[in-house]
């Protein structure tokens, strides 16, 4: 019996999805990456290692030709400085960028005396698998205190001067109420302190804590397991099409898919919902006092509620996101800190960004195959990407009308929703080449009849137009996690401050050194995170959803205050700015956890033909979860399928030529 014609195309179709270009043995491909923060670097050192060290036995040399990677930055945007001498006094820090390159949400400033300060992503897990192998293949590249002031701090400050620094952190209620207080055995030494205080949460949160501390412990045993299927290249069930396939090799997919409430419901987590919502109605003595007879928790002195006060205040202080907005699993990494070993990049976090591309030309440098090279075979351009046009047989990148070139690999390694790019194809089979379409990045449908269209894509008859296939209109729409704008953060960095410390109901000698919110605590305050980066040097970061007017900034620092720096992520009255900017993906309580694949467009498939251009799109990952590991692990997973696209690697038993086909 033979095979129908259709399933004779679907497996034409599938051969070439998972197949190498057919081009000459000896051709060598181009590959663009566009974003050149965390996940770009990444990825690029990690196509230099599948490329060095590929399998093909047919070639001895290597098959990249050149890896471009395309940035705007170096961020902060000079245009984002404040102008001190509107203050008071006049800053004497002289804050500035660094002169090197940095990502979009993973940046750093440089004060004057050497000081760094994070202006995004502060913090790394010691069981971050990636970012920790990045750092051991460059020795420059050393551990530091978590959120610190950088290398040079740590190397002046004395001992005296350490113990004047306030410690600790506390979860602030506004109104001068304190859900944790910060300054809990404050007259024992440190030694003591180090031994109560864990004592007191496992009194204070009881059961509840190792509930939690043992699903965190699950997960992160999950996540060991990621690194052993991303290293695996033998196996196809390895290779993951998008970020939702890899969820659900580890068994975190249905994490995913609810929001944290819900997964703390089936925890079993007590919940107190008076603490929630920005809700006032009553202080911490009267909410005591509304608690029913039979919670045995209201008969138990110094009894807290988890979930509403240090899981709630880590998200906040992460994501700016409560737990109705945050899924399952991204409220589990955000709580993963809680009881791991921290620790940041001496000098900058950004500095894994120069280093991941520096090392990837290093691999090529190496080897056999970069000795013929006259050019660095990857390098990085400070360029703004504002159109990518396809064809059958390459992709074309534009800097407004400025051409950059031509490649067979596109990488988006930046949010779809902030790149402000316009994805377009040329008409094909040699129609006139000046009639650019939107390219289908999100897949296609069968050129089957209108009817059945409009009922698969939900979509109105207006949608449902002739292309240039001479058919109906069959691109899928993008999903809400590629086209929801990411949620706003605003970075302050403050100098010579007087701290408020009766602002918080407290004493200068009992503020901690970083203040967590409930969700009263920020709709009252308005900050998310406040930091003291140093007393000596009254310096003081803050976290917060919308820039702090004059009024709340005299209110906590004093009037002599100077407002050093100031890094927005979308937010704002203007609408472009707030569309297309943002720190981390909003992600609605796991409604927006559905993923695009990391192949967001092949040409080959799209055209019927044996090779053609590809578009990925690393950033898939982040519809469920943001970090930065989250970042090198999508740049792992699509650098290794565009390696076996290329012919680089691929499974044992399933590796083909097209001239086989």
């Amino acid at each position: 019996m033979k095979p129908s014609v259709s399933c004779l195309h679907c497996l034409f179709l599938l051969l070439l999805s998972s197949s190498s270009f057919a081009r000459e043995d000896n051709q060598q491909y181009r590959i663009a990456i566009i974003g050149a923060g965390i996940s770009g670097s990444f990825t690029s050192k990690y196509l230099a290692e599948y490329d060095v060290h590929h399998r093909n036995k047919k070639r001895t040399d290597c098959f990249i030709d050149r890896i471009d990677l395309f940035d705007v930055s170096p961020p902060p945007d000079d245009n984002l400085l404040v102008n001190a001498t509107s203050k008071a006094v006049s800053s004497s820090w002289g804050s500035a960028a660094p002169k090197e390159y940095q990502g979009s949400r993973v940046s750093s400033l440089i004060l004057s005396d050497g000081s760094v300060i994070e202006l995004g992503a502060s913090i790394i897990y010691s069981g971050n698998q990636l970012v920790v192998d990045m750092m051991a293949g460059d020795s420059a590249l050393q551990k530091g205190a978590p959120m610190g002031l950088g290398k040079k701090q740590q190397q002046e400050t004395t001992q005296s001067t350490t113990s004047d620094e306030p410690s600790g952190f506390g979860i602030y209620h506004g109104n001068r109420e304190w859900l944790l207080s910060p300054n809990l055995f404050s007259r024992y030494p440190p030694v003591i302190q180090s031994i109560l205080k864990p004592l007191y949460f496992v009194w204070r949160y009881n059961i509840d804590y190792f509930r939690l501390r043992s699903a965190v412990k699950q997960a992160i045993h999950a996540f060991d397991v990621v690194y052993d299927l991303l290293n695996n290249t033998e196996k196809e069930v390895t290779y993951f099409n998008n970020p939702m396939e890899l969820w659900d090799a580890i068994g975190l997919k249905p994490l995913a898919s609810i929001s944290f409430h819900d997964f703390l419901d089936e925890l079993g987590l007590s919940r107190d919902e008076s603490l929630e919502h920005g809700s006032s109605s009553g202080g911490i003595v009267e909410k005591a006092m509304r608690r029913s007879w039979w919670d045995w928790r209201s008969w138990l002195p110094c009894m807290g509620c988890l979930r509403s006060e240090l899981v709630t205040a880590m998200t906040i202080n992460t994501y700016n996101q409560d737990l109705n907005e945050m899924n399952g699993l991204v409220g589990l990494v955000a709580y993963v800190p809680a009881g791991g070993d921290l620790f940041s990049v001496e000098g900058g976090n950004y500095k894994l960004i120069r280093s991941a591309i520096q090392q990837a030309q290093e691999i090529y440098d190496q080897s056999n195959c970069g000795s013929s090279q006259t050019l660095p075979r990857v390098k990085r351009h400070q360029k703004t990407i504002t159109t990518v046009i396809t064809t059958e047989d390459s992709m074309e990148l534009l800097s407004n009308n400025e051409s950059l070139g031509e490649y067979d690999i596109v990488i988006l390694a930046a949010p779809l929703q902030m790149s402000r790019i316009k994805f377009l194809m040329r008409s094909p089979m040699g129609m006139d080449p000046s009639i650019l379409h939107e390219m289908p990045l999100a897949g296609v449908h069968d050129n089957v009849d209108s009817e059945d269209i409009i009922d698969r894509t939900q979509t109105s008859s207006k949608h449902a137009v002739n292309n240039e296939h001479g058919g109906r209109s069959f691109a899928h729409p993008l999903l809400p996690s590629a086209t929801t704008p990411y949620t706003s953060v605003v970075t302050t960095i403050i100098s010579n401050v007087t701290l408020n410390s009766t602002h918080f109901g407290l004493t200068d000698d009992q503020l901690p050194r970083s203040i967590l919110v409930s969700e009263r605590g920020k709709l009252l305050e308005g900050i998310t995170t406040l930091t003291i980066l140093s007393v000596e040097k009254k310096l003081v970061k803050t976290f917060s959803t919308e820039a702090l007017d004059d009024q709340t900034l005299n209110s906590l620092f004093g009037p002599y205050h100077v407002v050093e720096y100031i890094q927005k992520w979308g937010g704002g009255s203007s609408s472009e700015f707030s569309q297309y900017g943002g720190a981390t993906p909003s992600f609605r309580g796991g409604r927006n956890s559905e993923s695009l694949p990391y192949l967001l467009y092949d040409g080959a498939v799209h055209w019927s033909k044996s090779s053609g251009p590809a578009l990925y799109y690393v950033n898939a990952i982040e519809s469920a979860v943001a970090a930065i590991e989250i970042s090198a692990i999508g740049a792992k997973s699509t650098a290794k399928l565009v390696a076996r696209r290329l012919g680089l690697i691929s499974p044992i038993g399933t590796s083909f030529t097209h001239e086989e086909l």
